[in-house]
């Protein structure tokens, strides 16, 4: 049995098992449970996430917040971001090739469903302009990723329709308000 007792003395917060959160770098977890493991000479507690594919990932209890990891987005939250990505990007001044693979990384590092959501609608309005590079195709499928489950799971909708609402020229992100 995990030692909670030295999760409460490092201040760690504690997650609810069966909760889903957002990991940065992973997408939507669900806490399954903790464990413990002898690392050297003192046993570690970790939080055992999830993953949609089955995967498990075990995170130290006392690196939740280092590692970014957060409750998902209210409802409300979720329904504002998918109105927001469906609509067209401000134009602002051409950034580098380079400059803008590095501000897509940033925003989908951070795990700030504003940064990666304002990620996923920059490279959807460009793909719908021109073809997007190699580099910036697999940036839009991780955002794509990080937002259709994160949304989907905040609206309790399957991640067909929040998909779906990401099709078209916008006007289906907003039939999917309710």
């Amino acid at each position: 049995m995990p030692d909670v007792d030295r999760q409460k003395k490092s201040g760690a917060r504690r997650l609810k098992i069966g909760s889903r959160l957002f990991y940065p770098g992973h997408g939507v977890v669900s806490v399954l449970g903790l464990e413990e493991r002898a690392f050297g000479e003192a046993p570690q507690c970790f939080y055992v996430f999830g993953m949609s594919a089955g995967e498990r990932l075990l995170l130290p209890v006392g690196n939740v917040h280092k590692a970014g990891v957060r409750e998902l987005v209210s409802a409300a939250k979720a329904r504002r971001l998918l109105r927001h990505v469906a609509t067209a990007p401000t134009p602002a001044a051409e950034r580098s090739p380079k400059d803008r693979a590095a501000g897509y990384a940033d925003g989908l590092r951070s795990g700030c469903p504003d940064r990666y959501t304002e990620t996923l609608r920059e490279l959807l309005f460009r793909a719908r302009a021109k073809s997007l590079s190699a580099s910036d195709k697999r940036t839009l499928e991780v955002a794509r990723g990080y937002f259709v489950s994160e949304i989907g799971a905040a609206l309790a909708k399957p991640a067909s329709e929040i998909q779906a609402a990401l099709q078209g020229d916008g006007a289906k992100g907003r039939e999917h308000e309710s």
